[in-house]
């Protein structure tokens, strides 16, 4: 019997390498592939993924100044989202970390400051 783990992690990296590649060669801004972000549209406001897809575009091409300027958030988290990520590939290695990382003061402080990046990018208009 095969195990799943092994087919989904390699199925992952596939897919992030393959996103990787589609966001180095096309640029969101221009592009009609990328979809659009249905709050900006419907509201004229940013959510707070707005500008992420030309962040990660930025930062694939090295231009940390223009990534920046499209979601700093963004930028501030991506460090978190990897740890996310590699906690989940090894949740039994380091459970206490998992449980950290899943903890309701913990979530509940992300939430806040994602719900206070969306009012102060939309009043100062960053």
């Amino acid at each position: 019997m095969t195990s799943f783990r092994p087919l989904a992690v390699t199925g992952g990296i596939t897919a992030a390498l393959l996103l990787a590649a589609l966001y180095f060669y096309f640029d969101p801004a221009g592009s009609v592939w990328f979809p659009k972000c249905p709050f900006l549209v419907i509201t004229g406001l940013q959510c707070p993924g707005c500008g992420s897809q030309r962040a990660i575009h930025a930062l694939l091409h090295g231009d940390i100044t223009t990534a920046w300027h499209t979601n700093a958030l963004f930028i501030l988290e991506l460090p978190l989202i990897l740890l996310l990520f590699l906690v989940w590939g090894l949740r039994h290695r380091y459970p206490s970390l998992r449980r950290l990382l899943s903890a309701r003061p913990f979530i509940l402080t992300l939430l806040t400051l994602i719900v206070l990046w969306t009012i102060v990018r939309n009043i100062v208009h960053i």
